[in-house]
């Protein structure tokens, strides 16, 4: 079925990514979803013998994000780009290091049931502004925040995808309570140590 919708935009910090396992932070709305582009890179490399292809081996490069909202608000740009709000005021550094975090969200399909998705570990880049004076028919700006993702170290995963309606998918209840994979083997319920 098409996808035919965009909602529920959720982000979470990575605290940790290790060998032992990963442990997110809080689970955070980003109210006002509007469009999530996910493009990954495939790098290939061929090798010819023969006088004709005689290999290619493909592998993942960065996966590109772009997710525009209705609005973002100072406090939480802040949070995914690293910088500072300090008396109301965004401040942005050149020595700002933004922090790994999961996306997820939902998209409803043609048939009315959602597709379920998490991203599980990317950086946002500084985002661009574009601001223009009104004319006689008002145009909208919205916030764009674009971030390169990657797989976790500590299980090669980067990105989960459910889809309602599956007999074997139960979690669309619980998709939003838990970043998959967070707090070690989720099989054996034992938690990173702080």
């Amino acid at each position: 079925m098409a996808q035919v919708g965009l909602k529920d935009l959720h982000y979470a910090i990575l605290e940790e990514d290790t060998n032992e396992g990963v442990l997110y932070g809080e689970i955070k709305p980003l109210a006002g979803a509007m469009n999530a582009t996910i493009n990954p890179t495939v790098n290939t490399q061929e090798l010819y013998a023969d006088d004709q292809l005689w290999e290619s081996v493909s592998a993942l490069g960065k996966i590109d994000v772009e997710i525009e909202t209705a609005d973002l608000q100072l406090k939480t740009r802040a949070e995914l780009t690293g910088s500072e709000v300090k008396d109301g005021v965004l401040i942005e550094k050149a020595s700002d290091k933004p922090p790994h975090v999961a996306l997820g969200f939902r998209s409803q399909k043609s048939s009315g049931k959602y597709r379920y998705i998490w991203l599980l570990k990317g950086v946002a880049q500084p985002m661009a502004e574009d601001y223009s004076t009104k004319k006689d028919n008002v145009e909208h700006k919205t916030p764009q925040l674009k971030f390169v993702f990657m797989p976790r170290a500590y299980d090669g995963e980067w990105k989960r995808t459910a889809d309602e309606g599956t007999p074997e998918f139960i979690g669309a209840d619980s998709w939003f309570e838990k970043v998959p994979g967070d707090a070690l083997e989720e099989e054996n319920g034992e938690g990173i140590e702080e």
